[in-house]
């Protein structure tokens, strides 16, 4: 079975679209911007920025 992301262990979005979040954050947008600017729904974004920031 191919792994969608390295990065993060059951993730249900591929890891092109996680890098755009880290992308997306490090340029100090909020969840409302990057939810606009990838199309993912802002309850996803909000969930793989909370565990970037407890990293």
């Amino acid at each position: 079975m191919k792994v969608k992301n390295k990065y993060v262990n059951r993730s249900r979005i591929p890891e092109k679209k996680f890098r755009e979040i880290i992308k997306y954050f490090s340029l100090d947008l909020n969840s409302v911007q990057i939810k606009e600017l990838t199309g993912l729904s802002r309850q996803t974004i909000n969930k793989y920025l909370t565990a970037i920031r407890l990293r």
